[in-house]
């Protein structure tokens, strides 16, 4: 049972759907792929088998660990949940940078999602996918880094972008488990005891957010007590006074590491 505590209808916008219900014989796995030289990124590529050889619709995901930690590994439930829709969709499973020589850690974890968009707008024809209107799908951490990224680019790229327990508000520490608190501040190069927080605000969604920002889903766990469901509620009520299509979802038997299924539907909502 889904509590909506908000659920917006996207504004009457109906989303491309492409060729993503065409039929598929099944999908072939390319796993490990290197990309980049100086600090090569390790992707899976899901690849579905369309009948007619149709391009297939793009997710990305990206996994959580508090932008420290984790891997690409952590997502495969829901690769495979997503992969049993049957549904003409490469999904895309990254890893990214979790340390670095820099004390701004997220300007390298968003240069490592660029790097991965743009590899694949390369090799489109390679691996017969669209070359636009990719989506992003990103867990807890890698959900404020998705969210981030697509609020942050000027390309048209991203047509929609899926936050599941992911943080948006980072100014107001309280909203995040105490324990995340270290990590917010290496992710960004600076300590909450400082009282200027504007650089917590060039890194916190809700503050990016702008009326040309792509279609947003939002997922929560009532029982999350990592991260508060009103980090989800303040963004989805910005982005409503925005007038960017959005919709919300807190779920009442749920915590901070939400089910595979709940998952898939965040993401398949999105098409």
């Amino acid at each position: 049972m889904l509590l909506l505590s908000n659920c917006q209808v996207f504004n009457n916008v109906q989303p491309d759907k492409g060729f993503i219900n065409d039929p598929i014989t099944g999908y072939s796995d390319k796993r490990e792929i290197s990309i980049g030289t100086t600090n090569p990124i390790k992707i899976d590529l899901h690849q579905p088998q369309s009948l007619r050889g149709n391009p297939a619709e793009v997710v990305i995901l990206l996994h959580g660990g508090g932008w420290t930690s984790g891997d690409k590994s952590f997502l495969k439930p829901t690769v495979d949940m997503v992969i049993n829709q049957r549904k003409n969709l490469a999904i895309v499973n990254m890893n990214y940078r979790l340390s670095g020589d820099t004390s701004d850690l997220l300007s390298l974890q968003l240069e490592d999602l660029e790097l991965v968009t743009k590899y694949l707008i390369l090799n489109a024809d390679k691996y017969n996918i669209r070359k636009d209107k990719f989506r992003l799908a990103g867990f807890s951490a890698g959900g404020h880094i998705a969210l981030t990224y697509a609020y942050l680019t000027t390309e048209t790229t991203i047509s929609s972008v899926i936050g599941v327990s992911a943080p948006t508000e980072l100014t107001i520490k309280e909203l995040l488990n105490k324990g995340l608190w270290p990590n917010v501040e290496k992710l960004i190069g600076a300590s909450y005891d400082v009282k200027e927080n504007e650089v917590f605000k060039k890194a916190s969604p809700f503050y990016l957010a702008s009326f040309r920002s792509p279609r947003t889903i939002l997922v929560y766990g009532q029982r999350d007590d990592l991260v508060s469901t009103e980090q989800g509620i303040l963004l989805a009520n910005k982005l409503d006074l925005l007038r960017v299509p959005n919709s919300l979802k807190i779920i009442p038997q749920e915590g901070h590491e939400v089910s595979s299924q709940v998952a898939a539907q965040a993401i398949m909502e999105a098409y």
